[in-house]
């Protein structure tokens, strides 16, 4: 990014390709590895990218496999967390890294966190140690698909609120190589279709109903809706509008997922009435996924399988590429906190 003749940011095509030619450490020193730039035309602001744009990268990194040990993606930051999330549904027994990077402040800025990023981010694709799709900000290198962008105005922008992460980088790096992605036993493979017919919704409360009847009995393409409700799976009790037209979706046929609004823990239907009432309904619980990587699965299992209510929700309840804690581990989550709380009622 650089900016424009009223001074806001756009993506100017060479800029980082200049940037990286003036950098010495890329060229000089033998830890660095050799690199090749593919740059695309035109260039995109984060915002404007789509599944379309995220083919385009699983077809270039489907194209030159062969040739290099590992990948980056420079991207930009806001929508990174969904490009990753998607690559790695995309990307079917990766054995190379791919890692997604960025900056905050902009490459050309006297003082920018773009330099950093970028040198490590190389480092740790020219690794075999964390064999997927990651992201790397600040330190930190994270799994793809459970990366969020948690800041907008700092440059630890990232972090990855349900899982640890993978690496530290300070002095030394501290990698947490226990949990790594075990190296796949099939071929690679690239799967280039995402469906697009997906509204996500967060409710807030006294939200109208009829709103989200008029998605579910209007829009006719629509395959599947992403609520984004309260804590552990919680919703309103006394509006029966929000029932009535999940009924309606599962009914005809539209999945129907629900993830939390909280940055950690997770969606268990059965805490609250309201909660089994959903889970009855037909409402799949999103588990511990973060938005991203729960919209993005969603979008490639209905593409990659017969798109069957049943198939999604043995699927999206299945942890494909390290997405997703086992339930019973976000129970066990839920008893650790009671009796922590216990002593003290």
């Amino acid at each position: 990014m650089e900016p424009n003749a009223e001074g806001a940011l756009v993506p100017v095509r060479g800029s980082v390709s200049k940037q990286m030619a003036s950098m010495q450490e890329l060229h000089s020193h033998p830890e660095m590895p050799n690199y090749d730039i593919i740059e695309y035309d035109p260039l995109l602001d984060s915002a404007d990218m789509s599944p379309e744009d995220w083919v385009r990268i699983a077809e270039d990194i489907e194209t030159h496999y062969f040739q290099y040990d590992g990948f980056v993606v420079i991207c930009g930051t806001d929508t990174m967390a969904y490009a990753a999330s998607a690559l790695s549904f995309m990307l079917e027994n990766l054995a190379k890294p791919v890692i997604f990077t960025g900056s905050q402040i902009p490459f050309h800025e006297v003082y920018n966190d773009a330099r950093k990023n970028l040198i490590v981010s190389m480092i740790f694709a020219s690794r075999d140690d964390f064999l997927e799709v990651c992201v790397y900000f600040h330190d930190r290198l994270l799994r793809g698909n459970r990366a969020s962008k948690i800041n907008s105005f700092r440059v630890d922008a990232f972090d990855s609120p349900n899982f640890p992460r993978l690496a530290e980088v300070g002095v030394n790096i501290t990698a947490r190589f226990d949990l790594a992605m075990r190296l796949p036993r099939g071929s690679f493979r690239v799967h280039k279709e995402m469906n697009t017919n997906i509204v996500v919704i967060k409710l807030v409360p006294g939200y109208d109903d009829d709103c989200i009847s008029h998605i579910v009995n209007d829009i006719q393409s629509l395959r599947a809706l992403v609520l984004e409700i309260y804590g552990t799976g919680n919703a309103p009790a006394r509006k029966s509008g929000l029932l009535n037209a999940i009924r309606t979706a599962t009914s005809r046929g539209i999945v129907v997922i629900a993830a939390t609004q909280c940055r950690t823990g997770g969606v268990i239907l059965d805490k609250y009435a309201v909660g089994v009432a959903l889970r009855d309904a037909g409402v799949i619980p999103a588990g511990d996924m973060t938005i991203e990587a729960c919209a993005t699965k969603l979008s490639y299992l209905l593409e990659r399988t017969d798109g069957s209510p049943e198939t999604i929700r043995r699927l999206m309840q299945t942890d494909l590429r390290g997405e997703l804690s086992p339930e019973s581990a976000l129970r066990r989550s839920i008893f650790t906190a009671c009796n922590a709380l216990s002593p003290r009622l």
